[in-house]
């Protein structure tokens, strides 16, 4: 069940990826990808629902032009008009900023486990980086102990249950990203207890 974590993790964090040049075929790939693992992970105790809106919601992202596709991501979660409808940031859910103490200690972390951000364009408490990093840290769990319950438990969870749920009440999200934020929200609430589990026992 460890991979189907991992790619679950990985999977939520291309999700919200900004579309570029061949993101569809790599979306399509990873929904094809995840199945196994969000069939395995209910099987075990997960209850992760909204895989089948996603998939179906998929084909009409993609069936978009690709400046169309970005012009819907842009205005939910970078720039909108007359305001940002959505912030994936945990900044903004700690400090109600963009770049603050939040992704000073995030990017903190992921120095300690050797993890360096390249793309300059984003700040390190981006909800795609801390997914990302969140797949990382599972599979090398002892090599980054000394970070894990601080990553999860004072960063991860503490902003992204909000996030999720102010996709999902947000009545012009499209469906995919709606969907997208159901099954994250499924699966972070069964990985919290799950890791609250893993610490206590330490």
């Amino acid at each position: 069940m460890l991979e189907d974590r991992i790619s679950m993790y990985k999977f939520l964090s291309i999700g919200f990826t900004y579309p570029q040049e061949g993101f569809d075929e790599i979306l399509n790939k990873s929904v094809e990808f995840i199945s196994n693992s969000y069939t395995n992970l209910n099987k075990n105790g997960y209850r992760i629902s909204g895989i089948k809106n996603l998939k179906q919601s998929l084909k009409t992202l993609t069936d978009k032009k690709l400046d169309e596709w970005q012009g819907i991501y842009t205005s939910l979660f970078i720039s909108g008009y007359p305001k940002t409808p959505l912030h994936p940031y945990e900044s903004f859910y700690k400090e109600g900023l963009l770049v603050s103490e939040s992704s000073d200690e995030i990017a903190q972390i992921y120095q300690d486990c050797g993890i360096e951000i390249f793309d300059e364009k984003e700040f390190p408490d981006f909800i795609t980086f801390e997914l990302e990093f969140a797949s990382f840290i599972i599979e090398n769990q002892q090599g980054c102990l000394p970070v894990f319950k601080e990553f999860f438990f004072e960063h991860l969870f503490t902003w992204i249950f909000d996030f999720f749920s102010d996709v999902q009440n947000y009545k012009e999200t499209p469906v995919f990203y709606n969907s997208l934020a159901h099954i994250g929200e499924g699966f972070l609430k069964k990985e919290q207890k799950l890791l609250e589990g893993v610490i206590n026992e330490r």
